[in-house]
């Protein structure tokens, strides 16, 4: 048997707080999406463009997100790119998410009081 890699790896901003649930199962999923930037172009003509990435983190990731991540908090993921789709009004719509091995914060850690001053 061949061996094969898929395996991605991001370095962005936090597009939205993580949004978290728990599934039928017990297990703790949280979706994410994340910012990347490049430029496009060259010369005076180079323009930046954003590009958006769904992330899927599970279990004790998925709770480091909730308890940690924020929206607009610079990281570090890696994962495995997975390929999908689904039906929307007869129409199969093609998506792509990361799912989540590794999460790192690289922003400074909050205070817990200046969270709680609103």
């Amino acid at each position: 048997m061949s061996r094969s890699v898929n395996k991605i790896i991001l370095v962005g901003h936090m597009g939205r707080d993580p949004e978290v649930r728990d599934t039928g199962t017990g297990k703790k999923v949280a979706n994410v999406s994340l910012a990347t930037n490049y430029r496009v172009g060259n010369g005076e003509g180079q323009e930046e463009r954003t590009a958006w990435h769904r992330l899927t983190l599970w279990n004790q990731l998925a709770q480091f997100a909730e308890e940690y991540v924020r929206k607009g908090d610079r990281v570090y993921v890696e994962g495995r790119l997975d390929y999908d789709s689904y039906e929307r009004d007869g129409v199969t719509i093609p998506t792509a998410e990361i799912t989540v091995r590794e999460l790192v914060l690289l922003s400074p850690r909050r205070e817990a009081a200046s969270e709680e001053v609103a």
